[in-house]
């Protein structure tokens, strides 16, 4: 994003083989944007990556995925 400034890494929260990462930053008029990552992870190498644009939506999917696994 043009003029992104102020990242920031506000959490990694894990639960067995997935990590959610959700980070953040500034636009050039200083309001805060919200991403996060899922990831999930074999033998320490990522299989899979998602993109979310709400990181309540990634967290709330990684406890899903891991209730019935």
């Amino acid at each position: 994003m043009l003029g992104a400034q102020g990242y920031s890494l506000d959490s990694l929260q894990s639960r067995r083989d997935r990590v959610v990462v959700t980070f953040s930053w500034a636009d050039a008029e200083g309001r805060r944007h919200r991403w996060a990552q899922a990831l999930q992870l074999k033998h320490g190498k990522i299989t899979d990556i998602q993109d979310y644009a709400n990181p309540r939506s990634a967290l709330t999917l990684m406890r899903l995925r891991t209730a019935f696994e």
